[in-house]
């Protein structure tokens, strides 16, 4: 029970760290995206001795056309929604000069401002699907609903969304727009239970992630 506690709210922990300690982007995403593949790579294949090939089966990353197609759905409806969003209310969802000297504090800027959308586009969309969608539905496996399973998955998904939402958003915009993270995780939850492939919700969230950016690149930049 407690080492399922522990993997719930471990990238919550290092989140804060890098964010609210350090007050730093770069050392956040070090700390959480490292927590994100050692503790699956760890368990499955250096405690279990598993092979690759096992561990991206028992997670979902297999091909599932339909699972695939949904995912592309999803996944543009969520771009275009955050782009209209954007458009729209951007002036009441975020104050610009404060975003931008925030993101300065936190060493989002400059030449680094690159790499670490990069990052956001390419590696957060698969370590946070393959933690919260495979490994973490494998491990809740037989133990747990699968309802059970979708919900606390994106109940602690959203949690941490919380840290970096807060203070980007205006008051009281920033408590409510938790509410979409965790929304698109119980979309990706399902998606991944009624196929049991995961790469449906990575291109979903791929493209989620890529509106949150460009959002960011055409009205906060």
């Amino acid at each position: 029970m407690m080492k399922h506690v522990l993997l719930f709210l471990g990238p919550t922990i290092m989140i804060f760290l890098g964010l609210q300690v350090m007050s730093s982007v770069p050392i956040t995403f070090l700390l959480f995206y490292g927590w994100l593949f050692a503790i699956p790579f760890v368990d499955m294949i250096v405690l279990k001795r598993n092979t690759w090939r096992d561990t991206f089966r028992q997670m979902g990353l297999v091909i599932n056309r339909p699972n695939m197609y949904h995912g592309i759905l999803t996944g543009f409806l969520f771009f275009l929604t955050m782009i209209l969003a954007g458009y729209f209310f951007h002036s009441f969802l975020f104050d610009k000069e404060d975003l931008q000297n925030l993101l300065v504090q936190w060493d989002f800027s400059g030449n680094l401002v690159v790499w670490l959308i990069l990052v956001l586009l390419v590696i957060n969309p698969f370590l946070e699907e393959i933690y919260w969608r495979g490994y973490l539905f494998k491990k809740l496996e037989g133990k747990q609903t699968k309802r059970t399973m979708i919900l606390l998955t994106s109940l602690f998904y959203s949690l941490y969304h919380f840290l970096s939402i807060i203070p980007l958003f205006s008051w009281p915009y920033n408590i409510a727009m938790i509410l979409p993270v965790f929304l698109a995780g119980m979309i990706w939850g399902y998606m991944r239970n009624k196929s049991t492939s995961l790469m449906g919700s990575i291109v979903s969230h791929i493209l989620a992630d890529s509106g949150i950016m460009a959002v960011y690149l055409l009205f906060l930049k």
